[in-house]
């Protein structure tokens, strides 16, 4: 009995030291990447040192591109704990934690009955690799899920008669909408809209229209940003915040133009591991309909799933731009879906078909065993043999994995392989920090552009130097070699910056590497005598 209740405290609460273990490790092994989390730390930066709490920076500049609420998360810690590079990286972690309490919470009111349901979700959003990967990443996308999870939350609470429901539903939508903008609606008002067919709160005007009204004052909330940062922003991000950003991603995408089927081959992917035993998992439901042993399908819980998923999913793939993390909130549905269907094996002495798991964690391992010893690309050459000692370890857990059969274990077997891995996988690619972090380059060209030195980038410049550099005045574009003349001429004291492939020149002050090329910070004395060619 004993053995038991160890276990049953291990498959009620046993995801959460594994996601604490996932993201530390990440934190610790991982710098700030550029160029998504170098830039948003280089626009929380910049909005602190100017006192513009209103407006986002970037390089001197309004940044359209984003609502404000992760920076203003980011300027919380930084008022309590001073300026520093270690609460930031704890915001996103801490909305995804959240996430795996909410999805459980969700999942009790859902399924009342079931409260098995409630204790796999948690495991298999702790267990999707990409989910998982993007925890610990300084961006919008955990806050956005984490409010959409908010919301629904907030329509079930609404459903079984709790007034407060109306808060949740508030917050997620407000707060949900200064993380990301309007994207957050796309995942958030189809829910709502059909809330009287899946949340049972009832068929009535009176419910439309306090939805509608809590969704408006909602919004109206980021609009008000909205309309006080466009008036201190100018007219050109005033017409960006306020109509360029959605219709030109929408319409024409600006960047990360994919074509419209882009999203149906990137979902299964981004639910790995749990795509490649879905098919069975149906099969066997399919087989066993009727049964009585699984809650799948539930027509009430179809309808959320068609409303939180499809909808979401055609929208996207309609609109121009398209990013796989745009479908994160997507991950906590499939997520419960994926629980409802292995309730059924979970509580029978059936076995969980994970072998192709299991062949998935292998090859896998495979691979980091060759990969040192492949010199087809820059990066490679910089992994130590060593690192195929790691890609053993996968290739056992994979082996491992073949032979947990017994239902329950076997679905914390599936979520632990996928935490073993991400562990593994990071401490692995340790070697290749040095391709990724500007901290020490960032913070020599700060000490530069203090001294008095004006600094120049040729290229397109993303603030990557900005938060780690402190620096206190914008870092000049450049165009080409023209430019670069042009700034040295006016500046004979300047510095420019370029990416460069090759070698790096004996008169660089500093360099790093970037990927496979390197930054080099040269002195305008030193530009005619450096013909590098410059990387695209």
């Amino acid at each position: 009995m004993s053995g038991n209740g160890a276990w049953n405290r291990v498959f009620e609460w046993g995801w959460l030291p594994l996601f604490l273990l996932v993201t530390t490790v990440a934190l610790l092994t991982r710098p700030l990447m550029p160029v998504d989390e170098t830039r948003y730390l280089g626009v929380a930066w910049e909005m602190w040192q100017s006192g513009s709490w209103v407006v986002p920076l970037l390089n001197g500049e309004p940044y359209s591109h984003k609502p404000p609420l992760l920076f203003w998360l980011i300027h919380a810690g930084w008022a309590v704990f001073g300026v520093n590079d270690i609460t930031p990286r704890l915001v996103a972690p801490a909305f995804a934690l959240g996430s795996l309490f909410l999805i459980r919470a969700v999942a009790r009111r859902l399924f009342p009955t079931r409260p098995v349901i409630a204790s796999l979700a948690p495991w298999i959003l702790a267990g999707t690799i990409y989910w998982l990967g993007f925890a610990t990443m300084t961006m919008f996308d955990q806050l956005v899920v984490f409010f959409v999870l908010l919301g629904i939350f907030g329509l079930l609470e609404l459903g079984q008669g709790r007034r407060r429901g109306w808060l949740w539903l508030f917050l997620g939508t407000a707060l949900g909408v200064l993380a990301k903008g309007p994207f957050a609606l796309i995942y958030l008002v189809p829910p709502t809209v059909v809330a009287p067919w899946w949340a049972g709160v009832g068929v009535s005007w009176r419910w439309f229209f306090q939805a509608g009204a809590v969704g408006f004052l909602g919004s109206c909330m980021a609009l008000g940003w909205a309309l006080w940062a466009a008036q201190l922003g100018g007219p050109a991000y005033a017409e960006a915040i306020l109509w360029g950003q959605m219709a030109g991603r929408a319409v024409d995408a600006f960047d990360h133009a994919q074509p419209i089927y882009y999203y149906v081959w990137m979902l299964p992917l981004l639910f790995l591991p749990w795509t490649l035993i879905l098919p069975g998992l149906l099969r066997r439901v399919w087989k066993g309909r009727g049964s009585g042993q699984s809650v799948w399908p539930d027509p009430r819980f179809a309808r959320l799933m068609l409303a939180w998923v499809l909808v979401p999913f055609g929208l996207l793939s309609l609109a121009s731009g398209k990013l796989p993390h745009y479908l994160l909130p997507v991950i906590p549905a499939l997520s419960l879906a994926t629980a409802a269907l292995l309730a059924g094996l979970v509580e029978s002495p059936q076995a969980l078909r994970s072998r192709a798991v299991a062949v998935f964690w292998c090859v896998t391992g495979l691979v980091l065993i060759v990969l040192p010893w492949s010199t087809s690309h820059g990066l490679t050459a910089m992994l130590p043999g060593g690192v195929s000692a790691v890609g053993v370890a996968l290739l056992l857990g994979g082996a491992w994995l073949w032979v947990a059969r017994r239902g329950p274990r076997q679905v914390v077997a599936v979520a632990l392989a996928t935490g073993v891995g991400m562990v593994l996988l990071h401490l692995a690619l340790l070697p290749l920090r040095p391709a990724f972090d500007f901290k020490s380059f960032a913070t020599r060209v700060g000490e530069l552009q203090h001294g008095g030195h004006p600094i120049a980038f040729v290229g397109k410049y993303r603030d990557e130097y900005n938060f780690y550099g402190r620096l206190s005045q914008p870092v000049v574009e450049l165009g080409g070699e023209a430019a670069a003349k042009e700034f040295c001429s006016a500046s004979p004291d300047g510095i420019v910056v370029r990416r460069l492939r090759g070698a790096v020149p004996p008169e660089a002050l500093v360099s790093t590497q970037f990927r496979s090329k390197h930054d080099v910070a040269l002195p305008c004395s030193a530009l005619a005598s450096s013909n590098r060619t410059e990387a695209p």
